[in-house]
């Protein structure tokens, strides 16, 4: 009874979440119209929504891993391999698309089996262990490409990511249509139950017969896997190799996850409170640009706001 008064508080927390979310949203669109007269449109909300995409799919895995109490560093180089060796293999042809998708699957599926074999077995702390993993992929593209990477995406995957649907961004609609996919498992099936289950109390969760081996590794894998589909999504859209595609996804991912809900010990958290705090960072950064802050701003600012995250979460901990 007591796992389910813990499961039910951690959902509960997770549903406040996103209403808090919505409502800063609301406020900073509105600053947004006043400090910047004009740039408040349908069109620049949808222009936003295509940002944030791969940022809120590469998201959606990272809260996979917090949840089971875990941390993934090697987001950005997932994106970067995926970028690179995808444009490799579909040198700027569909008849190459379906090599270059099975090339992204199987980074997805490598990359994150290799993250949880070496959380789990080799007993490496989710932080080093998906550090390392990170330096060793980066390096791998870089002996790769020799520092000079070159190729275009085949033209269905261009689509994929520049297309849109009714005015809607491809991207934005595959990016709900996962997380919609996402809270079904999490709200309704015995998996979801079992994530929130392992995080909160992995002893316990142990006693109650579940297999905490098979669910880590399963958010590791899947954490892993939407880093390639957002970084397919990416290669679409900008339709060239690059190594300096991955960006700040890892620390993005890790405070759009804290923002919408995720507690960082495991546990506690909910989809859609990751899907507003993913496009809450992406409007962030656009009103931050509009206003002309400096990348050096942007980045104390953001390490601001993860901080005041955190020492909230530890604050409602104490209550």
């Amino acid at each position: 009874m007591r796992h389910n008064l813990l499961l039910n508080r951690s959902r509960g927390t997770a549903s406040l979440q996103p209403l808090v979310l919505l409502a800063i949203i609301v406020v900073m669109t509105g600053a947004q119209a006043v400090l910047v007269p004009g740039s408040l449109t349908v069109e620049q909300m949808l222009i936003i929504s295509r940002q944030a995409s791969a940022l809120g799919i590469i998201t959606l895995g990272q809260a996979a891993v917090i949840l089971v109490g875990g941390i993934d560093l090697s987001v950005g180089a997932t994106v970067m391999m995926v970028n690179i060796f995808c444009i490799s293999a579909m040198q700027g042809s569909d008849a190459n698309g379906p090599l270059g998708l099975l090339v992204c699957l199987f980074i997805g599926l490598a990359i994150g089996t290799a993250n949880a074999f070496g959380v789990l077995f080799l007993k490496i702390a989710p932080f080093v262990m998906t550090l390392c993993t990170t330096t060793i992929c980066e390096g791998i593209c870089y002996v790769y490409t020799q520092g000079s990477p070159t190729g275009s995406a085949a033209p269905f995957i261009r689509a994929l990511g520049t297309g849109r649907l009714f005015g809607i961004p491809f991207s934005t609609l595959i990016w709900l249509a996962l997380a919609a996919a996402m809270w079904v498992v999490l709200r309704f099936t015995a998996l979801g139950r079992r994530l929130y289950a392992v995080g909160g109390s992995p002893k316990a969760a142990r006693l109650s017969g579940i297999a905490n081996v098979r669910v880590v590794a399963g958010a590791y894998i899947f954490c892993a896997l939407m880093s390639a589909v957002a970084g397919l999504i990416l290669t679409g859209y900008h339709n060239i190799a690059s190594l300096t595609l991955a960006g700040d996804y890892s620390m993005n991912s890790l405070a759009a996850a804290l923002i919408g809900g995720n507690a960082i010990e495991g546990g506690r958290g909910g989809v859609w409170g990751v899907v507003l705090g993913s496009f809450f960072m992406m409007l962030l950064m656009a009103i931050l640009t509009m206003l002309g802050i400096s990348q050096v701003g942007k980045l104390i600012i953001q390490g601001c706001i993860i901080l005041a995250v955190v020492a909230a979460q530890q604050l409602w901990k104490k209550d």
